[in-house]
Formats: C-alpha cells, structure tokens, sequence
C-alpha cells in the first residue's frame, strides 16, 4: 500500500504539473486571439473571462491523456534511471504489478476526463455559444470605451469617445472607410426603431464627405443627426452543432455527424487506459540513457495515434468508414501494439532505443 502511494502521487504530481503548465499556454494563446477581437470592438471585454471559463473543459479533456502519458514516462523514468525501479524489483514489484499500481492514476484520470467530455464540455459550449450569440446584438457603441481608439469590422469604421456616462457619449468621432466619411459630434446615443433597427443619433456636430481640397468635399452641420448600424460580423466560429449536444441526446442518433460525435467523446476516455499502458514499457530505460530517453518516441506515438482519431472521425461522419468500425480500429490497433511492447514480443525499434557512446 505505501509503494502504490507512492507510485500514485509521483505519476500525478507530474501528470498535475503538466497539465497546469500545458494549459496555461492553450489559455493565454486564446486568451491573445479574444482580446485582439475585443479591441476590434468584436467582443464586450468584460465577457473574456467568462468565455474562457466555458473553454477551460474543452482545452482540459484534451490536455490530460497527453499529461499523463509525459508524466508516466517522467515519473517512472526518473525511478529507472536512478535504480529505484531496480530496488522495488528486488522487492516484488514486477511489471504486472507496476501496471497494476498504474492503473490507479489512470482511473482517477480516465473519471475526470469522462465527467469533462461527457457533461460538463457540451454544457460549456452551449454557454459560450449563447454568450457570443448575444453579442451580435451589440454594436460598437455598445463596446466602446472611453478614450480608446477602435477599428471595426477590419478598420470598415474606426469609432472614438472622450468620455461615455450610461448609454450617452461625449466628444465621439466616428470615420467610415467605404465614403470616406468623418462624423463629429458632441454628444450621441444609441437609439432602436419601432421595427428594432438600430441607429446612432448624433447631436450638434458636423460630418465630412470626400476627400478635403477636392471639388466633391462637403462639410455639414447638424444639431441632429440618425445614422443606421449595420449588423454585426463576428469573426468568432459558433458553429457547434453536435460538439455542444448533451451525451443523452446523440445515444441511439442516426445522423453520421452524431455517431461521429458520440464516438469521438467516448474515444477521449479509451485514450486514456491504451496510453498508460504505452506508456509503462516505454518508460523502461537504464541509468546511462536517462529519465527522457523514451519522450520522443512517445510523443510520436501519440501524435500518430491522435491524428488518427480526428482522421477516423471524419471518415466516419462523411461515411467514407461505418459506424460499426468508427474509431475502435484505432484503439484496438494501439492496444495490441501497448501489450506487445509491454509483454516483451516486439523487438524495440531503434527509434525506440537510445544509442551508446
């Protein structure tokens, strides 16, 4: 029992370090992306942190297999390469027994992984479908904020205010870049129409058509001034579809899609056992190769087999493979090649094995 503690907390204090570190960099990627939509006047600023909230499940349920195939091969090759594998050896911890113990950490895994893709992903998505969804219903003097200079829709507008108290604004500026347009007002606030079109009016400014110089150049002043807003285009993909269904609803579905879906979130979950039981003979090294000898290999593995899954994926939702074969050739495939490296009666290829000076 002290020995499958301790063989437990070693796998998932480097599985948990991992995947801390792992998602810190996926978050702050996105985290980059949605602020420059948000200083495009794309995005309420104040949502940002909400929204990544709603991704952190689907970043997670993808992170953890990976994590914890690096941190078998880091714990346990880390205890190889200094003996103490040799020593539990000499105690009775066998392989067999090693995978037992292993298969601890993975279950505890495998749950959470589970309870991610299976209810609490789908739920996420569905949230930050409806949040981005709300924010087509906003227009950039909704999103404005004081004293900062906004491009709109690909620099279509470019939008500034001095100052903003509740719905009106002050000293606004507003340039349209298809009739080189220049609107200045003192004041504007955003109106609706009895049909629910959207205006700005504008109060005591003046605008600017054409070019200043030229024979076309007009300048106009206004004590009132309406001008419509057109819809929104956000650059933010929402198309969710099946990825945001409840697992309930796509169990007995028809649909290729659906199939593809289903057996997509229950593949997350299988990763997870045939990757820890790679990951066990792979992590076999002697104390001259060292801890990271087998953490390409590994890693190539992976990729090969992840690759697969998103491949299989959609070979089964344009029904190029049928849904009785779907994905679990691929695990079926992985699993056998995990138990002949782990049995012994697969040669180690030599990329595989670390060479000698």
């Amino acid at each position: 029992m002290i020995i499958t503690r301790y063989l437990t907390r070693q796998v998932l204090q480097a599985t948990a370090a991992l995947t801390f570190i792992l998602l810190i960099v996926v978050v702050l990627g996105r985290l980059l992306n949605y602020l420059a939509q948000a200083s495009e006047g794309e995005l309420d600023p104040g949502i940002l942190m909400l929204l990544m909230t709603y991704r952190v499940p689907e970043f997670l349920q993808l992170i953890l297999p990976l994590a914890l195939l690096v941190g078998i091969l880091l714990a346990y090759g880390r205890m190889y390469a200094e003996s103490e594998m040799t020593v539990l050896t000499a105690c009775g911890i066998g392989p067999a027994r090693l995978l037992k113990i292993t298969c601890v950490p993975t279950f505890a895994v495998a749950l959470l992984v589970a309870s991610l893709t299976l209810w609490v992903t789908p739920r996420g998505l569905v949230n930050m479908a409806t949040l981005i969804e709300a924010q087509r219903n906003l227009n950039e003097f909704d999103l404005m904020l004081p004293g900062l200079l906004q491009e709109i829709a690909n620099c279509a507008r470019t939008t500034y205010a001095e100052a903003i108290e509740g719905d009106e604004m002050r000293g606004v500026f507003m340039h349209q870049a298809e009739d080189n347009r220049v609107i200045y007002a003192e004041s504007a606030i955003p109106v609706e129409d009895a049909t629910g079109r959207r205006f700005i009016q504008f109060r005591n400014g003046s605008f600017a058509d054409g070019e200043a110089g030229t024979a076309d150049f007009e300048l106009t002043t206004f004590a009132e001034a309406g001008f419509a807003l057109p819809p929104r285009e956000l650059a933010i993909d929402i198309q969710l579809e099946e990825e945001a269904l409840a697992t309930a609803a796509l169990l007995g579905a028809s649909d290729l899609a659906q199939v593809a879906e289903l057996q997509w979130r229950i593949s997350l979950v299988l990763l997870i056992p045939v990757l820890a039981l790679l990951a066990v003979p792979l992590s076999r090294v002697s104390p001259r190769e060292g801890r990271f000898a087998r953490i390409v290999p590994a890693l190539l593995l992976y990729l090969v087999y992840f690759a697969l899954l998103l491949a299989a994926r959609d070979w089964l939702a344009d029904g190029t493979l049928p849904p009785a074969l779907g994905l679990w050739w691929i695990h079926a495939a992985f699993a056998l090649l995990a138990w002949l490296l782990f049995t012994g009666r697969v040669p180690k290829l030599p990329a595989l094995r670390a060479r000698h000076a």
